[in-house]
Formats: structure tokens, C-alpha cells, sequence
């Protein structure tokens, strides 16, 4: 009798304690469970949820596992974390140069088997059959891929890809969605400094000269403001180093860094001058993003600029004005470069020991399909401020209205939906794409990403001499 009790008892704590934290965790079944890493933040979540929903009612008995370790550094460091135990995901957000380091592992997957392969397959999962009547995209879907987005996936523009055993022509990311840098302005602020057209409307500044010169015009106007804000030290580093042609990194193994040069210490003093005048301020000097100083106006000692990626556009919703967006300034038309950044996608193979690993690929590869489907990508833009990584979207009507300013009822957008809508439309035209670059992927790249940051840091601060703090990153980074 007290053993029957004892169970009993146990029996009812169990079941009390499974009540009480929602259900038991009978493990998870990771032959058919995708799981995905990435950066998204609680805003976006709900958005790819829908997408997972999608996949999991059209492909009964499969699911997937929607982790987000932190940022994009913290996405590179769990999954290369995990690959050491063999937990890595089936598929993660990713940056070219963290590729270029998961490629060492021998996991990243060739999507060219999959990409326009018109065979069906029948799976079994969790005791329900399902067939996925075509593995690939059409010709026509893959024909409306971004060209520069979708060209960045192939493996001549990784070192190290011949080591995992893959071709210059393999493609080993697909993009999910893209973003750049773009100019937030606040038109309010350039009409008080008479910069407007015949019609009265604001003008932004399309180089950098002009830039500096309405800067300090902004300084005179109200001298608490500081005109201009940079969100990212690196980016404004590697944009200027395309721009006046002063190098960065090549994928050349004996001669990856190219940054330690006269050139690049020239740029540097002269921003530094800038930074002495009181005409900018950046995110780590500032200590925060610099949108929540251009949210408030010079007026309030804010920002009149601010350029920053086109994916935290929520973020530039202004108090008091309407913010507008251009793209960021050049040295001239040919000199205008703006770099591609946005997270694309890479698949990996053999993580928790799944028992089926050519049937997880495909399936993965179905989750692929349907985060890159037309509807979801013109979902994710219209949430986030990312471009699409297909045209077609463009075509969708809903989106037509979106990028028009509108919402789905033909009504004007306003406050933070309407900054999404003019950042998207200011970074996805075929003259805009004409303009970005990405830079080389190697491994140690990241490095050297980090080291500018750093010299940008210590120059304008004047803790460092350009040449000694471009010397030191050239150390840091294994330059001799």
C-alpha cells in the first residue's frame, strides 16, 4: 500500500509539475525538426512565425525550431560553438565571413542540387506521409533573384572553399533579405538652411562636400546640434575605402589586408577635423545608436543626418518632423559605392545527429522556399525595411501600395511605416543596385571588420595618430 501511495504521489507531482510548465519535455525529434538561427529581434519573430506556420501545415509531421542567440556575431559564435559538438543548426543567418569560417568544418551544404531541381519527393514523418511536389525553384522564380544578392552565394568569393571540398560554382548562401546604408534626413531642418528646390521641396546632399558644407551651416544654425550621425565606424570605413579607392581586404592569401596606407590615413585626419569642428558623432562614440539623437532634431541638440542601415529604419521615426531618406552621399556619380549587407541564409549538415540527413536537406531546403517565397518576402520588407531578394515582389500589390507610401486600403502610411516605406524604396531601385559592393570573405575578415571600428574610434577621439592606429589594426589582425 505505501508503495502504491509513493507512486501515486510521484504520479500526481509529475503530472502537476508538466501542468504547471505548459508539457513534459519528451526530447525533440531531430529528424524531423529544422532548426534555424537567427539575429531577429522580438519585432520580426512574429513575422517569420507565419512563414513557419506555412511550412509545417503544407509539410504535416515536420517543424521547425526558431532559435535567436543575440546578434550576428552571437549567431557566428553559437553555431560555430555548436560545431565542435556536432549541434550546429540546419540552417543560420549568416555574413559572408562567417562562412568563410564554418567552411573549415567540411558542413556547409552545395545548394546547387537543390536550387532548380524539378523532381517530387514522398517523406514519412511523426506517422504522417507527405510529398513536396517540386524539390527546386522554377526558372522563373530563380530568374527574379536579385543578381548581385544572388551571386554573392557562390563559392569563388570564399577562400577556403576548395578544402571543404567544394567548386569556385558551388552556391553555398542564398540571400534572405538585403539591406545598405542609406541618409536620414530631417527636411524640416534643410528648408530652415535654404536647402530646397524651385518647387520648395529639400534637397539632400548627394556628395560629400556637400554634405560638410551644410554641416557646418547646421553647427551655425544651432550650435548645441551635432549634424551628422554614423551608426557604424566599420561600414564608414570600408564605404570610403571604395569610394576614393584606398583598399580594404583582398582575397588574395598572401596579401589579405590592404587598409595600412597612406591614402586611408589621409581620409582619416580629415574626418578627424571634421570630428574636432563638432560636425559628427558615431555609435560608439555616442554609445548607443545614433537615431535616438536625429529622432529629436538639432533644435534639442540632435542630429540633422543620420545614415545607418536600412534595416533599423523603425528606428528613425522623428519627433516633431517627417524623416526622409536618399541614399548616402558619394565622392561624385561614379564614386557613389554603398555597401550590401542583410543577412543571407547557409545550410549545414550532420547537426544533433539526425539519422535521415539527405531527407532534413531537402525539407531544409522547403523552409528555404518559403522564407524566399514572393508573399513572405514582401511580408518581412513591408515589417522590417530589408529589400527583397526577388523583383517579383515588386509586382505584388500589396507591395506596390507599401513602397507608394500606402497600406493595403490605399490609405497614406504614417510614422514608422512610412520611414520603411521611403527606406525600401530609396534601396531596392535597379540604379540603386547598380551601386552596392560586398567585400571578401576570409577567414580573419571579421578581424579586420572589428579593427576599423576601432581605428575610426581612436582617430577621431585622438587617442591614436592615423598611421599608428592603422599600424596597430594591421598587427592585429596578423599583418607583419
Amino acid at each position: 500500500m505505501k508503495k502504491i501511495l509513493t507512486v501515486a504521489l510521484a504520479s500526481c507531482f509529475a503530472l502537476t509539475g508538466c501542468l504547471a510548465l505548459g508539457a513534459c519535455d519528451q526530447g525533440t525529434d531531430y529528424d524531423h525538426t529544422i532548426v534555424f538561427y537567427s539575429s531577429q529581434g522580438q519585432d520580426l519573430v512574429p513575422v517569420t512565425d507565419t512563414a513557419i506556420e506555412a511550412f509545417e501545415e503544407k509539410y504535416p509531421g515536420w517543424k521547425v525550431e526558431h532559435s535567436q542567440p543575440g546578434g550576428y556575431d552571437e549567431v557566428l559564435s553559437k553555431v560555430r560553438t555548436d560545431l565542435t559538438a556536432g549541434l550546429q543548426p540546419d540552417l543560420a543567418y549568416c555574413y559572408a565571413d562567417h562562412v568563410a569560417q564554418y567552411l573549415e568544418s567540411g558542413t556547409v551544404i552545395d545548394m546547387n542540387k537543390f536550387l532548380k531541381s524539378g523532381e517530387s519527393f514522398t517523406y514519412s514523418a511523426g506517422g504522417q506521409e507527405g510529398k513536396v511536389d517540386r524539390i527546386g525553384f522554377t526558372e522563373a522564380d530563380v530568374a527574379s533573384f536579385v543578381t548581385g544578392y544572388f551571386e554573392e552565394g557562390y563559392a569563388k568569393n570564399f577562400t577556403g572553399y576548395a578544402e571543404a571540398g567544394l567548386t569556385a560554382d558551388s552556391l553555398i548562401t542564398l540571400p534572405f533579405v538585403k539591406s545598405t546604408e542609406v541618409l536620414f534626413y530631417n527636411p524640416d531642418s534643410l528648408l530652415t538652411l535654404g536647402y530646397k528646390d524651385e518647387a520648395g521641396k529639400p534637397v539632400p546632399p548627394t556628395t560629400w562636400d556637400e554634405l560638410w558644407a551644410m554641416c557646418e551651416k547646421a553647427k551655425q544654425q544651432w550650435p548645441t546640434c551635432t549634424p551628422l550621425g554614423y551608426d557604424s565606424e566599420a561600414n564608414w570605413f570600408i564605404t570610403m575605402s571604395e569610394q576614393l579607392d584606398f583598399g580594404y581586404t583582398s582575397v588574395d592569401p598572401n596579401n589579405h589586408f590592404l587598409f595600412n596606407n597612406e591614402k586611408a590615413q589621409t581620409w582619416l585626419q580629415e574626418m578627424a577635423g571634421y570630428y574636432e569642428k563638432g560636425y559628427i558623432t558615431t555609435q560608439e562614440i555616442y554609445g548607443s545608436y545614433t537615431s535616438s539623437l536625429f529622432t529629436k532634431g538639432p533644435e534639442e541638440g540632435g542630429l540633422v543626418f543620420c545614415i545607418g542601415s536600412s534595416g533599423g529604419a523603425s528606428h528613425q521615426a522623428g519627433t516633431g518632423f517627417t524623416t526622409e531618406v536618399s541614399p548616402i552621399p558619394g565622392i561624385d556619380d561614379t564614386h557613389n559605392q554603398c555597401i550590401s549587407q542583410g543577412p543571407s541564409l547557409v545550410m549545414l549538415s550532420g547537426g544533433n545527429g539526425a539519422s535521415n540527413p539527405d531527407e532534413k536537406q531537402i525539407m531544409t531546403f522547403q523552409f528555404i522556399k518559403e522564407l524566399l517565397s514572393v508573399s513572405f518576402q514582401a511580408k518581412f520588407s513591408r515589417a522590417s525595411g530589408y529589400a527583397p531578394m526577388r523583383t517579383d515582389v515588386y509586382d505584388n500589390e500589396d507591395f506596390k501600395l507599401f513602397v507608394d507610401g500606402k497600406d493595403e486600403d490605399g490609405k497614406g502610411l504614417t510614422g514608422t511605416n512610412l520611414v520603411i516605406s521611403k527606406c525600401v524604396k530609396a534601396s531596392s531601385n535597379d540604379e540603386f543596385n547598380t551601386r552596392l559592393f560586398t567585400s571578401p570573405a576570409f577567414v580573419g575578415s571579421s578581424t579586420a571588420r572589428q579593427q576599423m571600428t576601432s581605428v575610426v574610434q581612436y582617430v577621431l577621439l585622438g587617442q591614436k595618430t592615423p598611421e599608428q592606429a592603422l599600424r596597430d589594426a594591421y598587427k592585429a589582425c596578423g599583418g607583419k
